[in-house]
């Protein structure tokens, strides 16, 4: 199920929720104040990326291997 995002129109809260394909044009429950007027918020895939900093140091060779 994809993870969609909803404004409540009565409180302004943003909130998401994991809902099936068929119900996500049909308003949801607010979590905080309860109201039935929602509305689903145009959301954006975002992914974090970019470069990955390796901060866990050398890796020690063992003494001996018998792969030598």
């Amino acid at each position: 199920m994809p993870l969609y995002e909803f404004v409540c129109d009565e409180c302004e809260t943003g909130f998401e929720l994991l809902v099936g394909f068929s119900q996500a044009d049909q308003p949801q429950t607010c979590p905080t104040c309860g109201g039935l007027h929602t509305h689903r918020k145009v959301s954006t895939f975002a992914m974090g990326g970019g470069a990955v900093r390796n901060t866990a140091g050398p890796v020690a060779r063992p003494a001996s291997s018998p792969f030598t």
